[in-house]
């Protein structure tokens, strides 16, 4: 038993630094971009080199560190997943695995959407969207995973707590399905005029008419989107 404790702690340990290094070198990175990967070419590739290198030999320097560019940006998922997979031998539990693999990578794909998001102004993108989407999509299936371990044979093994968590992910998922719908529908939400108005709604007790009074509306996202005028 105290093996596989001071096995557990050692597996924290090395994954939760790699992870912070690693972390910290991938938000870097995309802070340079404006959180758009697909720019590290150009950004490498503009960057003031010296004249010797100008050239032939100048494509191949920017290919190979843009190359390690995206592995240290993917490289914090790939820690999640080697993290989740080493707990999973350690502990002999799926679960526990399953949470660090899934909720962990869908937390980090969330991170980064809203990241792109504010980068583009709370402007409508397909690519923030299709982010939130797969991340709502990886706690849903976590929660699928979490009711099948629970539920088999095996479920004495396992704490209710695993399947309490399963439950947290999906009530975050579905608070995420909300951010999709603002940032597919129109060219993007006025979100300080929504946070206003939804204020000024929370702590307002009615709106009195002539000598009747009535409770407040609450604000419409739909009509706080920016018009575009017909030609």
């Amino acid at each position: 038993m105290e093996g596989d404790e001071k096995n557990l702690v050692l597996a924290c340990v090395i994954s939760g630094t790699l992870f912070a290094i690693l972390g910290s070198g991938s938000f870097s990175i995309l802070w340079a971009v404006n959180w758009r990967p697909w720019r590290i070419y150009s950004w490498i590739f503009a960057r003031k080199w010296p004249a010797v290198l100008k050239g032939p030999q100048l494509g191949m320097l920017c290919g190979f560190l843009s190359l390690s560019a995206w592995m240290i940006v993917l490289s914090p998922i790939l820690v999640i997943i080697i993290w989740g997979c080493w707990l999973t031998v350690i502990l002999g539990r799926d679960l526990v695995g399953l949470a660090v693999i899934m909720a962990g990578s869908a937390l980090l794909l969330a991170f980064y959407s809203i990241m792109l998001w504010w980068r583009t102004q709370w402007q409508s993108s397909r690519a923030v969207a299709l982010l939130l989407l797969l991340a709502v999509s990886l706690l849903c299936a976590y929660e699928l995973c979490a009711v099948y371990v629970t539920s088999s044979g095996a479920s004495v093994e396992y704490s209710p707590s695993g399947f309490f968590f399963g439950v947290s992910a999906v009530a975050l998922a579905i608070n995420m399905l909300f951010i999709c719908r603002m940032v597919f529908n129109g060219n993007g939400l006025d979100v300080d005029e929504y946070v206003r108005r939804a204020y000024k709604f929370a702590y307002s007790d009615c709106i009195e008419v002539a000598s009747m009074s009535c409770p407040p509306e609450p604000p419409d996202p739909n009509e706080l989107y920016p018009r575009q005028s017909s030609r």
